[in-house]
């Protein structure tokens, strides 16, 4: 498959675009070859040069649209458990309520129903986000090296309890020790990443609602259709709400773990 790039930022783009949804740039209808054609480095003709491939260092610490996505989705995880919780907690109450004749039976089982069905859907988008989930390196570390304290603390308990030689509580004390320092130095560098892409997130979401009001004004001018700059501004208003969302979560995370 032929991969289009913005001929101003370098962004992926799709023939469908009229406009790059990163920059705002006006895509000239001549960069969407057919599929048979030679595919041809538009981001490189277009200023007559290479494009300089990053090194895997830089790789490493770039953002993609799965990051962010899996960012959002944790945290709109974290945002459906509280709401659980605060629905099971005020079906309690209810019922303790109706109880001792505070509230009228019938009148609390029309609540419980409009939050029991409410509790319905919200499993259920939880359920749909965890498939489309990606796990954050970060996350699975920290249970690595968690689980890994754990076991050490195990491993002293049965050295107390004399079940296991000298020889091999030392052999596992140093394995146990040396996958913890392994995994916090992981922890380290995935900390950096993420420093990173937290100001990736800020330069891109600032793109993006400078391309939103980019939109209106060509809309406003006539280069757009109503319909047209609706569905543009749908789907650049969900990606933006997708960016909020990620940055948000993920300075919390920042402040959390350091």
């Amino acid at each position: 498959m032929v991969e289009y790039r913005c001929p101003v930022c370098g962004k992926p783009v799709l023939p469908t675009f009229k406009f790059c949804k990163a920059c705002g740039a006006r895509l000239p209808k001549r960069m969407f070859k057919e599929k048979d054609e030679p595919e041809e480095d538009l981001h490189a003709t277009s200023f007559g040069s290479e494009i300089t491939v990053n090194d895997s260092t830089e790789e490493d610490f770039s953002l993609t649209d799965d990051i962010v996505y899996a960012l959002a989705v944790k945290g709109r995880l974290i945002l459906i458990d509280k709401e659980m919780e605060e629905i099971l907690e005020e079906i309690e109450n209810l019922e303790e309520r109706v109880k001792v004749g505070l509230v009228p039976k019938e009148d609390a089982k029309n609540r419980v129903d409009e939050l029991n069905k409410r509790f319905v859907e919200i499993k259920i988008e939880k359920k749909q986000l965890k498939k489309k989930s990606t796990p954050i390196p970060i996350f699975e570390l920290i249970d690595k090296k968690e689980t890994a304290k754990e076991r050490l603390s195990k491993l002293k308990g049965l050295k107390k309890e004399k079940s296991i030689s000298q020889k091999t509580y030392e052999k596992m004390e140093r394995e146990y020790r040396e996958e913890i320092a392994t995994t916090e130095k992981a922890i380290t560098n995935e900390l950096l990443k993420m420093e990173r892409w937290k100001d990736q997130l800020k330069k891109q979401l600032a793109q993006k609602r400078e391309t939103l009001e980019t939109l209106f004004v060509r809309k406003s001018t006539g280069e757009l259709t109503e319909d047209e700059y609706n569905k543009e501004r749908a789907e650049l208003s969900e990606e933006i709400k997708n960016w909020e969302a990620a940055l948000e979560e993920l300075q919390k995370t920042l402040k959390k773990l350091k």
